[in-house]
């Protein structure tokens, strides 16, 4: 969270290569009579819907990052529904290199489909001032970076490491440096 994996994937995405982001795919799949939305309702209730029905994202994130067993339980819902639509798109494109973008990799049970594994990484205080110019108070900021458990876990099976801690110039520099094939083929 905060660390710039959006904005790696925008690199790659400016050079042709195609995207899948995790967090827009969840929304997809969360979107008023998609397959997550339904699972939540069944799960959770209608407290988190709005009026139209819609799921009110920002109210569910406030109980699941306050409590490890709701995330728990979120993400069993979630997590094999990104698996199976992740493996569809990726096939569908079938394109030589595909990024997917998102947090949640390891935890989602993602990481076989992946060649490699490119883990963004910024220092606590650089995304503690990305997340604040998002608009999120201090003690939601701590909540939100400490209910991600698993990153150690998936920097050390990651093929390559990206610091982020810089401008988007370097950042540009390091990825390219970092994937030249992934870009002369383009």
């Amino acid at each position: 969270m905060a660390s710039g994996k959006s904005t790696v994937a925008a690199l790659f995405e400016e050079k042709g290569i195609p995207v899948i982001l995790l967090d827009d795919l969840a929304r997809e799949l969360s979107r008023k009579g998609k397959p997550l939305w339904r699972l939540i309702v069944l799960a959770f209730g209608r407290f988190f819907l709005d009026g139209q029905g819609n799921l009110e994202r920002r109210k569910l994130a406030r109980l699941v990052f306050r409590s490890w067993p709701m995330l728990f339980y979120l993400n069993n819902l979630a997590h094999p529904l990104l698996f199976w639509e992740v493996r569809r798109r990726c096939q569908r494109l079938r394109a030589d290199f595909v990024v997917v973008e998102g947090a949640v990799l390891f935890e989602a049970g993602l990481c076989p489909l992946l060649s490699d594994l490119l883990f963004v990484d910024a220092p606590w205080h650089v995304r503690r001032e990305r997340l604040q110019k998002k608009g999120l108070q201090e003690k939601e900021i701590v909540l939100r970076l400490s209910a991600q458990r698993f990153l150690p876990a998936l920097r050390r099976r990651a093929s390559k490491v990206l610091i982020n801690d810089s401008s988007i110039e370097l950042l540009e520099h390091r990825v390219f440096f970092l994937f030249p094939d992934w870009f002369s083929r383009k």
